[in-house]
């Protein structure tokens, strides 16, 4: 059940700065409507982005990375040439204030940038105990190497090529347009459509790749693409149980006075149907969403306190999976 924390709103931010400053750090220039999607979905009004961005720009600024905008027609921006030429030695005060703030991220398996955060701060100062030829396994090292690529491609707005093997164990070669990432119980996805052979985006073709499956990626020279004004990766981000095709629709009993907070948890999934008589003390809302695996499905509704109505086997396995709990008291 821990797997299924949520991330407070100063681990957001955290991840938001990180995840802009390796970026930039990754590609020469960025499209504003790039970093409006990748980093900042959640804004819907052009005034609530710019805001935003120019908060996190300040703060990127205070860390030595000056972000400004590149002359010409289109909205681009670039790190400044002067960020990072001269060395700065942190105190050991600051040193350890930016080791407790980053080593959560680091180990962090659902966030994207772990393995290039964990090698720069290696490069800041003595005080972070990580080796600068710090090693990462076998197993990470391909992936990351792929993942960089697939990043700058998503952010440059450059197609890429990949080698990736399904889930059933058969490799094809596919040719798309990295649109955005998410991470999820341990696992990196990508979301992306395919580009056709004339270099465009094949209509209802996206679809969600696992980072770890991707064995070969390189750019598409000359291919270029655009990131939709309407793309959303919070709409492929799915629950912990919905991985998988859907076995059934699995219907909850949500207590009224938590409903709000947990229409933040749900991320958009699934619907609601809030009783009429909202006013009786012990007044639940029906919560219905896809179900791919009841045993998850029943972890997660007692994680998150709500009770399954249906379909039966859902039931029957969080009864099962309470009576362990207070088995184990």
């Amino acid at each position: 059940m821990d797997g299924y924390a949520e991330i407070s709103k100063d681990d957001e931010q955290a991840r938001r700065i990180a995840s802009l400053a390796l970026a930039f750090m990754s590609s020469d220039t960025i499209r504003d409507a790039t970093i409006w999607h990748a980093f900042y979905s959640d804004l819907t009004k052009a005034d609530s982005y710019r805001t935003a961005f120019r908060r996190d720009r300040a703060a990127l600024a205070e860390c030595g990375i000056t972000v400004r905008r590149v002359d010409g027609p289109e909205a681009l921006w670039q790190v400044d040439s002067a960020s990072f030429v001269e060395s700065t030695e942190l105190s050991e005060e600051d040193a350890m204030a930016l080791d407790v703030a980053c080593l959560p991220l680091v180990d962090d398996q659902d966030f994207p940038y772990g393995a290039e955060l964990r090698i720069a701060l290696s490069k800041i100062d003595d005080a972070f105990d990580y080796p600068a030829s710090v090693a990462l396994p076998a197993e990470e090292r391909v992936p990351s190497r792929q993942l960089a690529t697939l990043q700058e491609c998503s952010f440059s707005g450059i197609a890429a090529s990949i080698d990736y093997t399904r889930a059933d164990g058969t490799t094809i070669k596919r040719r798309i347009a990295p649109y955005g990432f998410f991470g999820m119980r341990g696992h990196l996805y990508m979301v992306a459509p395919a580009i056709d052979d004339a270099g465009s985006v094949i209509a209802g073709s996206s679809r969600t790749y696992r980072i770890d499956r991707v064995h070969r990626a390189s750019k598409i020279a000359g291919t270029s693409f655009e990131i939709p004004e309407d793309f959303d990766i919070r709409d492929w981000q799915k629950l912990p149980f919905q991985l998988g095709p859907t076995s059934c629709e699995g219907v909850f009993a949500v207590p009224e006075d938590a409903v709000r907070e947990f229409m933040q948890v749900t991320r958009g999934k699934g619907t609601f149907e809030t009783p009429t008589a909202t006013h009786e003390p012990h007044a639940t809302t029906t919560w219905r969403v896809e179900v791919s695996n009841i045993e998850d499905a029943a972890s997660w509704a007692i994680a998150e306190d709500i009770t399954p109505l249906s379909p039966a086997e859902l039931v029957a396995a969080w009864y099962a999976k309470l009576e362990g709990v207070v088995a184990h008291g």
